[in-house]
């Protein structure tokens, strides 16, 4: 029928029917609008929700990841400077320029330090410039100008700010560094000095290249800010001082006992802006990416036009369609006849009617079935959103807002109780090839049960809750209120322990239990889980092969411990064993060097301090000739970060690092001129209580003794002379420890009278050989 014809027919049908009809038609037509237009709007208004929703969780997302892998790269760089920062700062070669008193004019002191500099230069492609400023003397060691005074030195304005602040450590944005696109981080030295510094140490690090780790998201701005609030670096390609953080906000992040999270907060405009940030656990800075709210609108404006021409489109067709329907409304005679025709000559009706109420019954059978089978999976999808609900808790993913407080009372958890977290890890899980990936599932199900089970038999234990996070099961325990914790501890330790030796028993498995503090609100099941976690960190004292139970108030002791010191004595001491091949001492040094940092019972402090070893030889190793990128290829910082205890860290060390470093030291030595160095170490250990000479070497390994002394100074880093004196010292050293012999009798066996070694001693360990021995006995 083409489109005139039917309009003829509707305006025909309008002349057949009378006035009231015509009006009720009318009605029709504007009901029928009406219902074309609301299914629109009510279906476009529930996507757009539901659109905005999906929209804000993907960028929610994206930004988190960003963030976290922002953090990741950043801070790897940061604590790299700092640690080298750290190593330059401490050493000898600094420390002993405050006390000596010709430093100004020792030229040749100078060069050994712009060495140093040069090479934390050259070794990190993000530091631009390293200078020393020597405060006692008022001079600069720099890797650009080399010696210069203070008075005609660029950076003066800088030197000034740093003495000004009352932080000993520090990233700054200097006033003239910020303008050639630095930002320096400062050390004030000595490191434990608490009036006017004695000199300042300066790394210069290129802001362009730290800013290419920032997130690339368009709509994400970064900023990296200070345990003092203070911008250490913003991502000023995208902001351009239109965006910055919220004072509030900060303070919000600052006050939040969780490492990271997210939350919305009003803008300086007003503008509700999305804030996620990411915490430094060591050392306290705060990664900050703000997302401004109409990102996320303008992205979908064309969908906000959609829904208008939609709804005038589906408007349009509506009133035709209502049109088209109405008319044929208005013929139902002819229809109701044919029905009543059709009943009248059905002979079965009774029949009929019978078996109508029978599909009636079964239909109604069915639909309670279904009725039962969808309570049942309501009943189960519950038990997955609680769990789901309380793995973000435990993260610190939710936000407390009214949301947070209905889901509880959903959930059925109570607000006010005693809650604890209890981390169980499988200590072995990922140093044992019996079990593969496929098998996670079933190795944590195992242990699930295991733990319910003994739960079960345990009157004491009411409410429970397991969940899996990456290679821990977490249990979360409420106990009433009026429960005291240390009776809550108490017991939880011995439900640890009949767990750890259940899981052992039938599973073989030995696994590490970290429990975390009792806290009264449900908000701080965050803490006491990211405790449990801190605590399980201290295997590192423990055995490997043996199950073990940390409390974190048992093992966090560090912060009741006195000033830490590094053992840089055994650290030179190992060094110098491997340098010379002696490998059985070099394992003998480790071990002291292993006992001497577990005494101040810190994660942290052991950590870094094997941290700062390998660095030393890695450095020695680059020394060498040894090309650096081969040796980061191998990516031996973070083989150490996966090692959980010292006796496995010591393993490492003696059967991957040594080897690794006898295989590299024998492949340079192959090159003209390591041997006869060689053999003149082991002739100088050999023979320690001789008077040995140059020209006596020299004739030994069939050199003249003006080319070998190149050579040695060349492989072995210091002269001839020097080294024979260093190891005569450091003989003297061992029989200080090792024997009760008399000072005149351990002068005799290193080849020097009392006096000289007395003198000789004192200046190379700066106390005598009787306060040596008292100190390390």
């Amino acid at each position: 029928m083409k489109m005139a014809d039917w309009l003829k027919g509707v305006f025909k049908t309008f002349n057949f029917i009378t006035g009231n009809q015509r009006k009720y038609f009318h009605r029709l037509i504007w009901l029928g609008c009406i219902s074309a237009c609301i299914p629109v709007l009510l279906i476009g208004g529930l996507y757009y929700y539901w659109l905005i929703n999906s929209l804000t969780q993907q960028i929610e997302s994206e930004t988190q990841s960003a963030l976290g892998l922002f953090k990741e790269r950043s801070e790897s760089i940061l604590q790299t400077i700092e640690m080298e920062s750290n190593k330059i700062g401490t050493s000898s070669l600094i420390t002993e320029s405050f006390t000596s008193p010709d430093f100004a004019n020792d030229l040749f002191y100078h060069l050994e330090i712009l060495d140093t500099l040069k090479v934390a230069t050259l070794e990190n492609r993000f530091v631009a410039e390293v200078y020393y400023f020597n405060n006692r003397n008022n001079i600069i060691l720099s890797n650009e100008y080399g010696y210069i005074p203070y008075q005609s030195f660029k950076y003066q304005k800088d030197i000034d700010e740093i003495l000004k602040t009352n932080q000993n450590v520090a990233w700054l944005n200097l006033p003239e560094s910020s303008k050639d696109g630095y930002i320096s981080f400062i050390r004030k030295l000595p490191n434990l000095n608490a009036g006017t510094p004695l000199g300042i140490l300066v790394f210069q690090v290129k802001k362009d290249l730290l800013l290419e780790y920032f997130p690339t998201e368009r709509y994400q701005f970064s900023f990296i800010i200070d345990p003092q609030e203070r911008l250490i670096l913003q991502d000023i390609d995208y902001t351009k001082d239109l965006y910055t953080y919220n004072d509030n906000a900060l303070n919000l992040v600052f006050n939040s006992n969780a490492s990271s999270g997210m939350f919305y907060e009003k803008n300086v405009d007003g503008t509700n802006t999305l804030y996620a940030y990411n915490q430094s656990a060591s050392f306290g800075r705060i990664y900050l990416s703000i997302v401004p709210n109409d990102v996320i609108t303008d992205q979908l404006s064309w969908f906000r036009s959609m829904i208008f021409y939609s709804v005038l489109g589906f408007l349009c067709i509506g009133i035709l369609l209502t049109i088209y329907n109405m008319r044929r409304a208005y013929n139902p005679i002819k229809e109701i006849m044919d029905y009543t025709m059709s009943i009248s000559k059905n002979k079965n009706k009774k029949s009929d009617s019978i078996i109508d109420i029978n599909m009636i019954i079964d239909n109604l059978k069915n639909l309670n079935q279904e009725k039962e089978m969808l309570g049942k999976y309501i009943k189960k999808m519950n038990l997955s959103l609680r769990e789901l609900f309380f793995q973000q808790l435990i993260e610190g993913d939710h936000i407390l807002n009214n949301n947070f407080y209905s889901q509880c009372k959903e959930y059925n958890i109570p607000l006010e109780s005693n809650y604890v977290a209890m981390v169980i890890n499988m200590t072995n899980y990922n140093d044992i090839n019996s079990f593969e990936d496929k098998d996670k599932p079933i190795i944590f199900f195992s242990v699930k049960n295991i733990i319910l089970e003994i739960i079960a038999n345990n009157k004491y234990i009411e409410g429970v809750e397991i969940v899996s996070i990456k290679n821990n099961l977490v249990t979360v325990f409420s106990f009433p209120s009026e429960r005291n914790s240390d009776d809550i501890i108490k017991n939880l330790k011995k439900l640890s322990l009949n767990i750890s030796e259940s899981v052992e028993k039938y599973l073989s498995l030995n696994i590490s239990i970290g429990i975390g503090n009792v806290y009264s609100n449900v908000i701080d099941v965050t803490t006491s889980y990211n405790q449990a976690l801190t605590a399980n960190k201290y295997r590192i004292y423990q055995e490997k092969d043996t199950s073990i139970i940390l409390y974190i108030d048992d093992v966090e002791q560090s912060k009741k411990s006195g000033m830490f010191f590094y053992p840089r004595e055994l650290e030179k001491k190992l060094l110098e064993s491997l340098k010379v091949g002696d490998i059985k001492q070099a394992e003998r040094n480790l071990f002291e060097f292993s006992k001497a940092t577990s005494l101040y019972k810190s994660y942290n402090q052991i950590y870094q301090c094997f941290h700062l070893l390998l660095s030393s030889i890695i450095m020695t190793l680059e020394k060498q000739g040894n090309c650096i990128n081969d040796i980061f290829e191998l990516d031996l910082f973070g083989q150490l970060k996966e090692i959980h205890t010292i006796d496995e860290i010591n393993e490492w060390f003696i059967n991957n690092l040594f080897p690794l470093y006898k295989t590299l030291t024998e492949e340079k030595e192959k090159l003209p001129g390591k041997n006869a160095v060689k053999q003149v170490c082991h002739f100088i250990n050999d023979n320690i209580a001789q008077d040995i000479t140059l020209t006596q070497c020299a004739e030994l390994v069939n050199l003249t003794p003006s080319y070998l002394s190149r050579l040695f100074k060349k492989e072995v880093g210091v002269n001839f002379r020097e080294y024979v004196l260093i190891r005569k010292v450091e003989e003297a050293k061992n029989l200080c420890i090792e024997t009760d012999a008399r000072i005149s009798e351990i002068a005799k066996a290193v080849g020097y009278s009392e006096r000289n070694l007395t003198r000789l001693f004192h200046k190379y360990a700066d106390m005598t050989l009787s306060q040596y021995r008292n100190m390390h006995r």
